[in-house]
């Protein structure tokens, strides 16, 4: 229900008390002062049968009955209105909850964001445009309350909790994203995180350098250092504005016809084995490749002789088009 019918009830009682306030002082004389118009007109609308403040003339009892007929209808659509609005509003954020919980008991593979400030809702943002599924921690039930209207898998609680984490599907997510305002926290969380789901890739944010090596030892693959990164990029825009600006409109996708994506290769797909030179991925996609992450060590620009191996992550520059037939290439759908 829409706040409006209610706002009108409550306007037009407002404005009932001012006409019975008013209407007694007018009709019955200076004898009767605004509080006694207001008293009369109360209880004359509530039907509590208390006595007359001063007795009432002929046309003060026409006025009271006008009052009681016209006052009793909307009173009860006032009371009625407002029932309406509590009512619904509560069986609506009930019934929201509840989809919201079953929504995410369905979910696998996906991402859980800890924490709904800036650093979290811009990760949620980029999984949004991605397509990519993921629940929301928080435990602000204003910013909560905003999100599940907005459709986003949202729970509400303290994410260095075992069972807020339980909840969100940590077992079944591929990774977590841990942006609370505490390095403490987000140590917390990491060390829960991995102690319930080892697999998980976990990044974490640091505000602090000193917590950065803190929150690797407790599980984190990845921290972000919101301070470093400022310095740096502030710097790279000093120095090299033009290659700062191309990286962000590929890595954002901003410029659509040029983008970076990370593709895996597959076991039995057309690139696993393969030499690159023996590839002829520039004939087939028309893709660049940019570097390629074996393990834990990425190989930058690789020589023509470097042989492709099922598991390899290869970092491609090229257009929607270009980086779709990279993927065909390397999950074997040629």
């Amino acid at each position: 229900m829409q706040k409006r019918p209610l706002l009108t009830a409550l306007f037009l009682f407002v404005l009932l008390l001012g006409i019975g306030t008013f209407g007694y002082r007018f009709i019955e004389g200076s004898e009767w002062t605004n509080l006694d118009g207001l008293y009369m007109t109360v209880i004359t609308l509530a039907t509590v049968g208390y006595g007359e403040v001063h007795p009432l003339s002929s046309n003060g009892r026409i006025f009271t009955i006008c009052l009681l007929l016209l006052g009793g209808g909307l009173m009860a659509y006032t009371v009625s209105s407002l029932a309406q609005f509590i009512l619904e509003g509560k069986l609506r954020e009930l019934w929201g909850k509840r989809r919201m919980k079953d929504r995410i008991k369905g979910m696998k593979n996906h991402y859980i964001l800890c924490g709904a400030g800036n650093t979290g809702l811009a990760v949620a943002s980029e999984l949004v445009r991605k397509n990519i599924p993921f629940v929301v921690i928080d435990n602000n039930a204003k910013v909560v309350e905003e999100l599940i209207e907005e459709d986003v898998p949202t729970i509400e609680g303290d994410a260095t909790l075992d069972e807020i984490l339980l909840e969100s599907g940590l077992e079944r997510a591929s990774g977590l994203v841990s942006s609370l305002p505490h390095d403490a926290d987000n140590v917390f969380v990491s060390l829960t995180a991995k102690g319930i789901n080892p697999h998980i890739f976990i990044v974490s944010t640091a505000s602090k350098i000193e917590s950065v090596s803190k929150l690797k030892r407790a599980g984190a693959n990845y921290v972000v250092s919101p301070n470093i990164i400022a310095g740096t990029r502030m710097a790279s825009v000093l120095v090299r504005p033009s290659v700062v600006d191309f990286l962000d409109a590929t890595m954002a996708g901003e410029d659509h016809g040029l983008q970076m994506e990370e593709i895996r290769i597959y076991r039995e797909s057309y690139l696993d084995t393969k030499a690159l030179k023996d590839a002829d991925i520039r004939r087939r996609s028309g893709a660049i490749i940019v570097s390629v992450k074996k393990a834990e060590r990425s190989i930058i620009n690789p020589e023509p002789t470097y042989v492709f191996e099922s598991g390899d992550i290869l970092i491609v520059l090229g257009d929607r088009d270009q980086i779709g037939k990279m993927c065909e290439l390397a999950s074997g759908k040629t």
